[in-house]
């Protein structure tokens, strides 16, 4: 587990270093990026329990119950208990990302959907049957975490 010094910074020093790490952050816009700065700054077990965590969230907020999420993700039942007591009365901040999250995932549905009907209404030819194979191979099939 990560460590902390010891020895306290001064406020303002803290307040300084944590509002340059939240804009740094707040700056990166393109996946890669954070996925570069994020792999940069954690170590690999940081890395893995950050995002086990939001993964936790998001499955809690689908409403997948703790066994499965306990067996799907390898985590304990003290930890998703303390990600559902953070998402259901800690602040907002697992709230704000697990919505932006679940939104994001409705509307590739929607566009699948859209998508369908598009190509059901096409009549079959060589086009139709391409599409449909194209369909087919970049769909991803559902896994455990929905």
């Amino acid at each position: 587990m990560p460590q902390v010094s010891r020895k306290p910074l001064p406020k303002n020093v803290e307040e300084k270093i944590f509002s340059v790490f939240f804009k740094s952050l707040a700056r990166l816009s393109n996946p890669s990026d954070i996925q570069k700065f994020i792999f940069d700054l954690l170590g690999p077990v940081e890395q893995t329990m950050l995002a086990k965590r939001l993964a936790i969230a998001i499955l809690l907020a689908k409403g997948y119950r703790y066994e499965t999420i306990k067996e799907v993700l390898r985590v304990s039942q003290e930890t998703i208990a303390r990600v559902n007591l953070s998402l259901n009365y800690g602040g907002e901040g697992y709230g704000i990302v697990v919505k932006k999250a679940l939104r994001d995932e409705k509307l590739n549905e929607i566009f699948e959907k859209i998508e369908d009907a598009t190509i059901a209404i096409l009549p079959m030819s060589s086009v139709k049957k391409s599409l449909i194979r194209e369909r087919k191979e970049t769909r991803k099939p559902k896994t455990a975490l929905g």
